[in-house]
């Protein structure tokens, strides 16, 4: 009987951590000093557009075309592909932005080597293209 409660008690631990990792991947804060990191590119139109082109290539099929985290590849992903339009995207710093494409995690690919630090600039300018162009259009359809 013992066994079978220890067998019981391990279960149980290892549903509850599992649980608890999945919704600490839903809040996946990076570290203070991300915040920190200034964007050297912000404001340039030029960059913003060379991040909609590498958005394009690499980001949308799981990101969504609009950045709503709806794109083919979501299905199944665990945590869901961020929302860029979403405010709480949004309301990230451009340095918290810019570590976690750095950085990556779980199915979110490090972009470290794949991306030069200008490159993972200009998605974060284009990132938060994404959701002035959301605004706008759900202000068209009003």
């Amino acid at each position: 009987m013992k066994r079978k409660n220890s067998l019981l008690v391990i279960t149980l631990l290892s549903i509850m951590l599992t649980s608890h990792q999945m919704v600490q991947e839903d809040n996946w804060i990076a570290p203070a000093e991300a915040n920190n990191l200034k964007n050297p590119l912000f404001g340039s139109l030029k960059a913003t557009e060379k991040g909609r082109k590498i958005y394009l290539i690499l980001c949308w099929s799981c990101h969504g075309v609009t950045g709503k985290g709806d794109g083919p590849a979501a299905a199944g992903l665990v945590p869901a592909p961020t929302d860029y339009t979403d405010d709480k995207a949004q309301q990230q710093t451009d340095g918290s932005i810019f570590w976690k494409i750095t950085n990556g995690r779980g199915t979110m690919a490090s972009y470290r080597t794949i991306l030069s630090d200008d490159q993972r600039w200009m998605l974060v300018n284009y990132i938060r293209e994404l959701a002035k162009e959301s605004n706008n259009s759900a202000l068209k359809t009003d």
